[in-house]
């Protein structure tokens, strides 16, 4: 499967948990319609849509930050991938760790641009147990968690601190590449209307 049809696949698979719960909301609303029209009961009724309907958007959201994240990591778009993170956000991806936005954005420019990280992630995959991935949006509706299943391609930089490998390094030459199933574990906060990751921690099956 070329790059561009896996990217489409993986991204249909994340959006097929809020298609499926838009339907929900829906059907939800066209039996409203069929319930006896009792004045008093409108208002809650129409109250209740409005939190299912709110609800769903918000896990469509947070679906498409997720998305916005793994993009940006397989095409070393680093600084776009920092700017989703809120300022005080924690970030551990296989033992490449930072705390603060300042320090997620060095990071990214030193241990993954430069290569100098023991492992890298580089690319992602659907999983097998995607169908177990979970968002949920907290009562006061400005904050969330998430787990994401999915399968991580790791790639061992060359260790070598020779010109011939620094110069590797930078061509994205690599001395190992394998693939590894695991989950990201996350919770985000709602700021100005946008959600933004508060904490991303992956995890090794």
């Amino acid at each position: 499967m070329n790059e561009i049809k896996m990217n489409g696949t993986r991204r249909a698979f994340f959006l097929r948990g809020g298609a499926v719960l838009g339907a929900g909301v829906a059907t939800t609303a066209a039996a409203g319609g069929l319930l006896p029209d009792t004045s008093a009961e409108v208002p809650g009724r129409l109250q209740e849509l409005q939190r299912e309907l709110s609800s769903h958007q918000d896990r469509e959201a947070i679906r498409q930050l997720h998305l916005a994240f793994t993009g940006a990591i397989e095409y070393q778009a680093y600084e776009t991938a920092s700017e989703l993170f809120e300022p005080s956000a924690q970030l551990d991806l296989s033992g490449s760790s930072a705390v603060g936005k300042p320090a997620i954005m060095r990071l990214f420019a030193l241990q993954y641009r430069q290569q100098q990280a023991r492992i890298l992630h580089s690319a992602y995959r659907q999983s097998p147990r995607q169908q177990q991935d979970l968002v949920a949006i907290g009562a006061d509706g400005a904050h969330a968690t998430a787990t994401f299943h999915c399968d991580v391609e790791l790639t061992a930089p060359l260790a070598a601190d020779s010109t011939l490998a620094q110069m590797a390094r930078l061509q994205g030459q690599v001395a190992e590449r394998h693939w590894e199933s695991g989950r990201f574990e996350a919770r985000y906060v709602k700021t100005a209307g946008q959600w933004k990751i508060a904490a991303l921690r992956y995890l090794a099956a």
